[in-house]
């Protein structure tokens, strides 16, 4: 079930936690409701996100295994390394002047992050709430790899996001924030990210042009999804109730971080 959710958390691993400087952040996230309580699974993923310049790494911990992934925005791709596996997939962004196939109109995405003007206090740091919204077809998401059947079944399913963002501009690299977002956006790669598994996430690059307009950290997120739709498997979704995600950061460092950790380790096997 864990690997269903895979590159929802590698995009909300790439977009989560950015800053330029040095600095270490350790953030976790609980899921509750929907397939999660279906699982009977405890599903707190922790991550530990290194950035360092124009380069992050971040390291994700599930209870089915870890993962990390290594962005670097000079190069313009991404690394995802299985450790499991001892894998590195490489993933690189579209090359300049190529299209992407474009976003059918059962495609709704709102692309917006809106400031509320609600402020609060978190660990010390003053946060101010920001909310969002995107509505995704089902069967867009699914990709190519998605039998016909499912996607027939899909076909009149969306999935709903709607959440907030707590963001400080006083945390550590806060105030680094907004330039290395843009560099992020530019470099195209959560987009690319996204595509992880073979499930795609149309729009994604119009949510991170968004997200780019945020001046500070994330500090906290709430996110949650729900099923809309017709027919008997928006039914069966339904019942299963709203998943909610939570992200809270747990610290924060300016340490300086070695560069072998942004490399690919030894004895990894590269995979295109």
């Amino acid at each position: 079930m864990v690997k269903r959710w895979l590159p929802t958390l590698v995009v909300f691993a790439v977009c989560s936690t950015v800053v330029r400087a040095d600095v270490t952040i350790v953030q976790t996230m609980t899921m509750e409701g929907g397939m999660v309580a279906m699982s009977g699974q405890n599903i707190a993923p922790k991550t530990t996100t290194r950035i360092k310049g124009l380069k992050s790494r971040t390291d994700i911990e599930v209870p089915t295994g870890n993962m990390s992934t290594i962005a670097d925005l000079v190069a313009k791709q991404i690394i995802i390394l299985q450790h499991a596996q001892k894998t590195a997939q490489v993933i690189g962004a579209p090359a300049a002047g190529t299209s992407t196939a474009p976003v059918t109109a059962t495609v709704k995405l709102d692309g917006s992050v809106n400031p509320t003007g609600k402020s609060q206090v978190i660990d010390g740091y003053k946060c101010e709430e920001y909310t969002f919204s995107t509505t995704l077809s089902m069967s867009e998401v699914g990709g190519p790899n998605m039998p016909p059947e499912a996607a027939a079944m899909m076909k009149d399913m969306s999935m709903v996001m709607k959440g907030s963002m707590w963001v400080t501009k006083d945390a550590p690299g806060g105030a680094e924030c907004l330039a290395y977002q843009k560099a992020l956006y530019s470099a195209d790669l959560a987009s690319a990210a996204a595509g992880v598994g073979g499930v795609k996430m149309p729009g994604i690059d119009k949510m991170m042009k968004a997200m780019a307009s945020v001046n500070g950290l994330a500090y906290m997120t709430e996110m949650t999804m729900t099923i809309e739709g017709t027919g008997q498997m928006a039914d069966m979704m339904r019942q299963m109730g709203a998943m909610k995600m939570i992200t809270k950061t747990n610290s924060i460092s300016a340490a300086p971080i070695s560069d072998d950790l942004l490399k690919v380790p030894d004895g990894y096997t590269i995979v295109k």
